[in-house]
């Protein structure tokens, strides 16, 4: 693999200004966790972890910077991060905070731009904050319960829900080929991360996103919070039964507009390939 050429001015620090003091917050970590990444773009030191999936230098040196902020903005709150941060609250059922430092971490080594930290804190089985950012592509998503979903600083607007048509757009897994047909008139894409593909659909720049088996928390609890402040549903599959964060964690699911998940929650809509 040829290695990425490394940006010459990354867009280091989120646009927009906060809408809240925990929003500056968790832009300040983000970004610095965000600049650790960038400044190891086409140079991080890759390893492949027991479940086969990647793991850099950039992960790790990501996620300390993370827990660390959170500990000290949120003393109080317990914390699990992908690659081991952990932290016990200072009181049965306290909020936690769930970390991903690169969500996307093979777009980041193969040197695409849909990857980058999300954090979300989760209370009561409710995400009540969440962020995610793209420092390759200068894009910062937020959520705050209370106050909704933020683009760049800017309020995201409620999703068009459309009837699903040649244009619209899927986000699916990088290996659905290998294991289901997928029926959509519309155009199919992999960009990156679960966080990011949420994300783009909570933004527009897509009807739905199509999460297969085996998933974390921490990789689609901020793009879910986004997604429901825009109007837009989640469900699991294949019984189409309204997603729960933690009861459903790892459970194949669709979230998106109402027409486009009820399309794929259509008995045809995939077909195993085994």
């Amino acid at each position: 693999m040829i290695p990425p050429t490394r940006p010459e001015a990354a867009p280091h620090a989120p646009p927009g200004d906060p809408v809240s003091d925990s929003d500056a917050t968790l832009r300040d970590m983000l970004r610095r966790a965000g600049a650790i990444a960038m400044d190891r773009y086409g140079h991080a030191r890759v390893r492949q972890k027991a479940d086969g999936s990647l793991v850099t230098g950039a992960d790790r040196a990501a996620e300390a910077v993370l827990s660390r902020g959170l500990r000290a903005a949120w003393p109080h709150d317990a914390l699990v991060g992908e690659e081991g941060a952990q932290a016990d609250g200072d009181r049965p059922g306290a909020a936690r905070w769930v970390i991903d430092p690169i969500d996307g971490t093979s777009a980041f080594v193969e040197g695409l731009a849909h990857w980058g930290p999300t954090v979300a804190r989760i209370e009561a089985g409710r995400v009540r904050l969440g962020a995610v950012w793209l420092p390759r592509l200068a894009e910062y998503y937020f959520f705050e319960e209370g106050r909704g979903a933020f683009f760049n600083g800017a309020a995201m607007p409620p999703l068009s829900d459309l009837p699903v048509g040649r244009q619209q757009v899927a986000y699916t897994p990088s290996r659905m080929h290998q294991v289901v047909q997928l029926s959509w008139p519309g155009k199919a894409r992999n960009l990156g991360g679960h966080a990011a593909h949420l994300a783009l659909v909570a933004g527009g720049a897509g009807q739905v996103a199509l999460i297969g088996p085996g998933w974390s928390t921490w990789d689609t609890a901020a793009g879910l919070a986004l997604i429901g402040a825009v109007g837009g549903v989640a469900r699991r599959l294949p019984d189409g039964a309204p997603l729960q964060i933690d009861r459903d964690a790892g459970a194949p699911f669709v979230a998106g507009t109402a027409a486009a998940v009820a399309h794929l929650l259509r008995p045809d809509a995939l077909r195993s390939l085994r």
